[in-house]
């Protein structure tokens, strides 16, 4: 059942499903057997393909904007039960934004959704953000982590010069740099000299608690 379950509310958000999306997200809630983390993976991995088509030029920025407000939806519903699944004293200050030429935020609201439950204190920049915005942040936060999304590859300059910023600074030492969305991989990450790449919002959240102590 959970396999089945987690493929339907998948195909029901790609489907731009609102109705069926949310019903599917009730019966997560209700099966004893799901967990609330289970829907927010299906939610996560239906949002990587939403990135990819767009990136690709299969979808366009209505069903993007679309595909992000059902997701947001689901997570408004499923936030309650993530925190009573997970929750904890503060875990620490993480500051995530979507960098300076990309007005994308739907990995981004997942993940801040789940990184909260998950007993993070998460300051949002918002989108459009420019790098110079991001090392105020640190400055003034002094998180653990700092998440950078991007979606369009066009943008993804912005996310190095951050992490250029940031060490220049010699600040790495107390902030660690992870990165994600459509326009980021691993090979990307590496090449810029960020500390981790996240595929989702889930994978994110885990490899940031990781790094806790």
């Amino acid at each position: 059942m959970a396999h089945d379950l987690k493929e339907k509310l998948k195909e029901a958000l790609l489907d731009l499903n609102n109705d069926a999306t949310l019903d599917y997200v009730q019966q997560f809630l209700a099966a004893d057997e799901m967990t609330a983390k289970q829907a927010v993976d299906s939610i996560a991995e239906a949002l990587e393909i939403v990135g990819r088509r767009f990136q690709e030029g299969d979808w366009f920025l209505g069903e993007l904007v679309y595909a992000g407000t059902i997701a947001k939806e689901a997570m408004d519903v499923l936030t309650p039960a993530l925190t009573a699944d997970d929750a904890r004293a503060n875990c620490g200050t993480v500051v995530v934004g979507t960098i300076e030429g990309d007005m994308h935020d739907l990995g981004k609201s997942i993940f801040i959704n789940y990184a909260r439950s998950a007993g993070f204190d998460v300051i949002d920049l918002g989108v459009d953000v420019p790098a110079e915005t991001f090392l105020e942040a640190v400055n003034e936060h002094e998180p653990l982590a700092v998440g950078m999304c991007c979606l369009l590859t066009p943008a993804a300059g912005g996310v190095g010069r951050v992490v250029e910023l940031i060490t220049e600074r010699d600040l790495r030492a107390r902030t660690k740099i992870i990165i994600g969305g459509a326009a980021m991989t691993q090979a990307f990450a590496d090449e810029i000299g960020a500390d981790a790449y996240a595929p989702d919002a889930v994978t994110g959240t885990d490899i940031i608690r990781g790094w806790v102590g």
